[in-house]
């Protein structure tokens, strides 16, 4: 079954912050891969590697008012800054996904939140 996780910040995590929570999650010597450009909001990353497989929406941009109604009320948001606007990342584990991939993925964007100032929700 596939599962997704929202990771809404404050601050734009990098691509090496994002790769690095992930081997800190995944744990071991093997550090995962990832396809794609994590620079560009409009695009998509392949994350794989041991116990791990991901599709990723790079953070975007978004304004805040928009993420009010996207969630069940008493979903905690991160507090938005003078422009009003947060980072919003995706990531879809996919069903063929190794089965701790969402427990990896969960830890690791747990991780970048205490980092970007922002929380990890599951739609």
């Amino acid at each position: 079954m596939s599962r997704e996780f929202h990771l809404i910040t404050r601050e734009r995590p990098s691509a090496d912050g994002f790769l690095a929570a992930l081997s800190d999650a995944v744990g071991g010597t093997a550090k995962p891969e990832m396809d794609g450009d994590f620079d560009n909001p409009n695009g998509y990353l392949n994350v794989s590697g041991p116990r791990l497989w991901i599709e990723a929406e790079a953070p975007g941009h978004v304004d805040a008012a928009d993420l009010d109604d996207a969630y069940p009320s008493g979903t905690v948001l991160p507090e938005v800054g003078s422009d009003q606007c947060l980072w919003l990342t995706v990531a879809n584990i996919p069903a063929g996904a190794p089965a701790d991939s969402a427990d990896v993925v969960w830890r690791a964007l747990e991780d970048l939140a205490a980092r970007c100032q922002g929380n990890v929700v599951e739609p």
